[in-house]
């Protein structure tokens, strides 16, 4: 059922695709800076917070830092937005529901790619800090695309789930925001992974968070750095469990979500 529906959805992406469009330019179309304003929270993050924290550690080389930075807050930031959405997707929608649209990916896959524009226009921005260091690796750039694909399928797995059980307990947006910041203190975003032994309370929490794995897969082979062979086998496991997981759960309650709401 929801891969027949997906199906359907990619074939008819006039809702989910221009409507996550119209979503954006909407919201920024009586701002003097438009769209630019998407910029300032990356820039922010990069050349203010991360070139704060590389003042406070002598010795660390400043480049090879922010382009750490700015690639791990641009994909966390992405997933961040995609989980905290996620949670109240079809209530956000639920005239449409009652109207009787019930292919609830649709709303899925509209809050999937709104979030994917934004994690796009920062684009200039990071590849900026990134190609200023000396570690940037041009050809890890197909390895990346294809990380940010396993990226963006493990996200749509999620949503599906945070979804349906968002539709059933309204509560649980409030509960994914804290979840949420909570991951960002245990996902190496402005920290490196080797700054935690692996076997520390620190280093087992680092490498069972599901986002430090996502986050790693486009990441590394940009700055030419060591993919832990953990990611390898944890990545595809992931993947695999999640979609199956969305699948039964879509096929259990998606008819029931027009009741919840």
């Amino acid at each position: 059922m929801l891969l027949n529906h997906l199906i359907q959805s990619l074939r008819q992406p006039d809702h989910w695709l221009y409507g996550s469009w119209l979503d954006t330019a909407i919201r920024y179309r009586r701002m003097r800076l438009g769209l630019l304003w998407l910029l300032v929270p990356t820039a922010v993050y990069i050349w203010g917070i991360g070139g704060f924290l590389a003042s406070m550690q002598p010795g660390l080389d400043a480049s090879r830092f922010l382009a750490h930075v700015a690639l791990g807050f641009a994909v966390f930031r992405m997933v961040s937005a995609v989980m905290t959405d996620s949670t109240s997707v079809f209530s956000g929608f639920q005239y449409f529901i009652y109207d009787g649209h019930l292919r609830l990916t649709d709303y899925i896959l509209r809050n999937l790619a709104r979030s994917f524009y934004y994690f796009l226009l920062s684009l200039p921005l990071v590849l900026a800090a990134a190609i200023a260091s000396p570690d940037f690796t041009p050809a890890g750039l197909p390895l990346a695309t294809l990380g940010l694909a396993v990226v963006l399928v493990n996200l749509f797995s999620f949503s599906v789930l945070l979804g349906l059980a968002g539709a059933r307990y309204p509560d649980l947006g409030e509960l994914m925001g804290s979840v949420m910041m909570a991951a960002f203190l245990v996902t190496p975003v402005v920290w490196y992974p080797g700054a935690v032994p692996a076997d520390s309370t620190a280093g087992l929490l680092m490498r069972a968070n599901p986002f430090h794995h996502l986050l790693v897969a486009v990441r590394a082979p940009l700055l030419g750095e060591t993919i832990d062979p953990a990611s390898w086998l944890y990545l595809p496991i992931l993947t695999v469990a999640g979609l199956a997981a969305a699948a039964l759960a879509y096929r259990g309650c998606a008819r029931r979500v027009a009741a919840w709401l």
